[in-house]
């Protein structure tokens, strides 16, 4: 099967983290497949980003949502945070995990206007 590029678009914050941690557990299975594989975090999906957030968060069959981002991390697949997002809540690079990283708006335009990429929305 041929390899894709895969954008995963998440807007799901604490209020749905069990629809959050589905999200990335998709995220992870496409990039330990062998997919080029990115995730863009926007509105308070942003928070899954900052060092700590993600623990203790599971969905309800069980899945980590921080050994979910640990697994992106070591497939080296970047994890964009809205830089308009961060900026209203006040949170800075230094607040990320590894692997994060602050990105525009028209970052996130590009990729999904690119025709390479496939672009899911959760």
């Amino acid at each position: 099967m041929e390899k894709q590029k895969l954008l995963f678009i998440l807007s799901k914050g604490f209020e749905k983290s069990g629809g959050a941690t589905r999200a990335m557990q998709f995220a992870s299975i496409a990039a330990q497949t062998g997919n080029h594989v990115e995730v863009f975090l926007i509105d308070d999906a942003i928070h899954w980003a900052q060092i700590g957030m993600a623990e203790g968060i599971r969905s309800s069959t069980g899945e980590h949502l921080k050994d979910l981002l640990d697994d992106l991390i070591v497939h080296k697949s970047p994890i964009h945070v809205c830089k308009a997002c961060a900026d209203k809540r006040l949170i800075s690079p230094d607040d990320l995990i590894e692997g994060a990283k602050i990105s525009s708006g028209a970052d996130l335009v590009k990729m999904m206007v690119d025709p390479e990429y496939k672009v899911f929305t959760f």
